[in-house]
């Protein structure tokens, strides 16, 4: 080979090695442009915070209730809830000082004031007294009633305990402290997780039976979450969440293996999800992807340069049209047929922009790869339009995850398998009590008390 081809050999390889080299800077400063508004990050992981609107040009009118706004006032407490009714009379004229004491009352300004007992715990002294028998000579000692803690705290405050760390996401060092300010009692850190331990195993059977309703439920929304380590694994939160209940489970992976403990193999009802693939196992399902995950893809696309950031910007225009066209449903302004016709040109434009996509000309590698995914599962992106029940977000999941997000920021994960189960129960009974409007801390107190009684829990209808 002469100089001359030599030269020119060399230069095609340096093409080469540029390009691999340019596309691989484009995706790094993708990936440093990535945040939580076009992928699946959390808003916490965005560097330096969440971005804020820009502050609104001010009006002139100064901070508070304008001239002429109807106040709004607290609304008056039942009579049969008020402790107390206290009668104030005026005892002279404000005017001219004379006696009011013989008038006749008019009329009455009621004006209510809420205030708290001053909490103080009481303590329960037992002294079990040692007798012997006057005709066999034996020793017998008096023994606690049935239903009595094994312990040295009652189910009141063991469903207190339980609450204030898996309701209230404290720390065990926090709780202790709120114990003793509020209610004047003096508990040890091990005496806290005994407390927990015991309200977890309280509650273990109802908890079971609503994590077996997910598998036979008619819709679920489904997400997963990272959840630190326990010993040597590393914990994943899954979360299935039904119209009257939210299930967790705190399992140790995020494959089809975990998947399938918290929908079961049978599922066959809708579910709305992101593209994780273990969720493509429920083939008995009616699926539904996540229209937010694929606005924060377009997003991650629409910010890019080139070909990539034009048909980016064109999906993300049509996902627009998308949840207009939903929201008009939503408030009953268009109905379901008039929805599926609006929806036709929308999923046509979409479609042929991601097919463009798919094509590869101009396009990053990335874009690409999320093109092929999701017109791979076209037929689960628009369940949503035909479908009564469906939505065409993930939002349940995502806002039911997100205090145990909280709660993993401050316990920093999990340390036990009864840790995990603790997590778990807690997470599923808060969400499941909210939804089905019952009062946590009474049916936990109760439900203590039926295992100190060696009774079933009561039933979370009531």
């Amino acid at each position: 080979m002469d100089e001359t081809g030599r030269l020119h050999k060399q230069i095609e390889e340096l093409k080469t090695l540029l390009k691999a080299a340019m596309t691989r800077i484009a995706e790094l400063e993708a990936r440093l442009k990535t945040n939580s508004g076009n992928s699946s990050k959390p808003p916490s992981s965005d560097l330096g915070g969440r971005k804020r609107k820009p502050p609104e040009d001010p009006t002139g009118r100064r901070r508070g209730g304008q001239n002429g706004h109807d106040g709004k006032t607290r609304d008056l407490v039942p009579d049969e809830e008020v402790a107390e009714v206290i009668d104030r009379d005026p005892e002279q004229c404000e005017k001219c000082g004379e006696p009011l004491g013989e008038a006749p009352r008019l009329d009455a300004f009621i004006r209510q004031v809420t205030e708290t007992p001053e909490w103080k715990a009481f303590v329960q002294q037992y002294n079990l007294w040692l007798k012997r028998c006057p005709k066999c000579g034996a020793l017998n000692r008096g023994r606690m009633p049935d239903g009595s803690p094994k312990g040295a705290f009652g189910p009141r405050i063991q469903a207190r305990i339980g609450m204030l760390s898996g309701r209230f996401r404290l720390t065990r060092r926090e709780t202790r402290a709120l114990v003793k300010d509020m209610f004047g009692v003096r508990i040890s850190l091990g005496s806290v997780q005994s407390c927990c331990k015991e309200v977890s195993e309280a509650v273990a059977g109802p908890v079971e039976t609503i994590q077996e309703a997910a598998k036979t439920a008619k819709a679920v929304w489904a997400d997963e979450t990272g959840f630190g380590r326990c010993g040597k694994n590393r914990m994943w939160l899954w979360v299935a969440v039904m119209e009257d209940a939210e299930v967790f489970r705190l399992l140790p992976g995020r494959g089809r293996e975990q998947a399938l403990e918290l929908l079961g193999d049978g599922f066959s009802g809708f579910l709305h999800r992101d593209r994780w693939k273990p969720y493509e196992q429920f083939d008995r399902a009616t699926h539904q992807l996540c229209h937010s995950h694929l606005r924060r893809d377009f997003q991650c696309m629409l910010e890019s340069l080139g070909e990539t950031g034009t048909q980016g910007a064109m999906l993300k225009l049509a996902s627009d049209k998308a949840f207009h066209h939903w929201h008009q449903f939503e408030r009953e302004e268009i109905d379901r047929p008039t929805l599926i016709q609006r929806m036709k040109p929308v999923q046509k434009e979409m479609k042929q922009r991601l097919e463009i996509m798919k094509a590869g000309v101009g396009i990053t590698k990335k874009a690409r790869g999320t093109a092929k995914d999701i017109l791979r599962q076209w037929d689960k992106v628009w369940t949503f339009v035909t479908e009564d029940g469906v939505t065409p977000g993930n939002n349940e999941a995502e806002r039911a995850i997100r205090k145990a997000v909280i709660w993993r920021k401050t316990s920093l994960g999990v340390d036990s398998d009864d840790g995990c189960r603790f997590v778990e129960r807690m997470l599923t009974l808060a969400g499941t009590t909210r939804r089905r409007g019952i009062h946590l801390l009474d049916w936990l107190t109760r439900a203590v008390q039926a295992r100190l009684s060696g009774e079933p829990a009561p039933d979370l209808r009531s």
